[in-house]
């Protein structure tokens, strides 16, 4: 799918019962600053020593086992990343006071799947967290849920169903009155996704321009994320048939993404495949060919160490 969880910490420390313990609140917030910065080898660190201490318990060790399983599928770790996820679901499943983290263990849980090309095990768990944000009236986390099945569908191609999805999105905003800044560029993103879809390159620029500006003033103009939404904000230009800025975007984002997660991360093979192929509509055949082969077989190598078959799917870079 689009990036993974930007926006989750929020949603955790808003209800997490580790503000009873100052020590562990630190070392918690500390992992979280981490993990928004994009220093995620150091807030793996930091959660694997707290997980490790067994000081934490109950919904705490949820939501930290969360963030882990976000962490490790930053770097392309998702056997760890699946385990750490699948532990927060069964701490969580039976808890009746933290039925809200539990849905964000799924919605996770999902993203990861979709990651992986398991299109319907994916859809299984994002309608289950929708069903429960929605019974919870958690207007701003039910809008998350949606936005997410609109960029399944449109994997699918399935253009009908993502109009579907974002018009409920938009309905759910609405209602919503603790949105963040993440939730605005992703909801653009999305709709750029859309518009692409449906052939309206000069709207997608626009949507996806949007969430770049909106990035850029969270984030920084540094971040890993930035550089994810230029290579976005590229593709669309070279719809556009506008090569220049798309290559210029382009270079612009691999190069920040070079720099936030390194040239081993998986998030940049994609971003580099997706660099040849406007290399190739430029003519430049043999450079793209090049640098498409050397992103493959960087990918399935990476991948290949941990699990076989394991390869993020294509549709992640959207």
């Amino acid at each position: 799918m689009r990036h993974f969880t930007k926006y989750l910490f929020a949603l955790l420390f808003a209800s997490s019962a580790v503000f009873a313990q100052a020590n562990l609140q630190e070392q918690l917030h500390s992992a979280f600053v981490l993990e928004q910065q994009g220093q995620f080898d150091q807030a793996i660190t930091t959660l694997k020593l707290l997980i490790d201490s067994h000081r934490l318990g109950g919904s705490d060790l949820g939501s930290a086992n969360i963030m882990l399983g976000v962490a490790y599928e930053a770097v392309g770790n998702l056997i760890e990343a699946q385990g750490a996820l699948e532990r927060a679901l069964r701490l969580l499943e039976h808890d009746p006071q933290q039925v809200s983290q539990y849905a964000a263990a799924l919605q996770n849980y999902a993203r990861l799947y979709g990651e992986v090309g398991q299109a319907d095990a994916a859809e299984i768990m994002w309608l289950k967290a929708l069903k429960i944000r929605q019974e919870l009236c958690d207007h701003t986390a039910a809008l998350r849920s949606l936005t997410d099945l609109a960029g399944l569908a449109l994997s699918r191609n399935n253009v009908r169903q993502a109009r579907e999805y974002l018009k409920r999105a938009s309905d759910e905003m609405k209602l919503a009155s603790d949105l963040i800044g993440d939730d605005f560029a992703v909801l653009s993103e999305t709709r750029g996704w859309l518009a692409m879809a449906e052939g309206h390159a000069a709207a997608a620029v626009m949507e996806y321009q949007g969430a770049l500006e909106l990035t850029e003033r969270i984030h920084g103009d540094q971040h890993w994320l930035t550089g994810w939404e230029h290579m976005l904000l590229g593709k669309a230009y070279a719809r556009a048939g506008d090569t220049r800025r798309a290559l210029a975007n382009m270079q612009q984002g691999l190069s920040i993404l070079e720099r936030a997660l390194g040239s081993q991360n998986p998030k940049y093979f994609i971003a580099q495949m997706a660099y040849s192929k406007v290399l190739d509509q430029t003519g430049s055949h043999a450079e793209a060919a090049r640098l498409r082969g050397a992103a493959d077989q960087a990918r399935k190598e990476f991948h290949g160490a941990q699990c076989v078959g394991c390869t993020i799917s294509k549709a992640a870079f959207q």
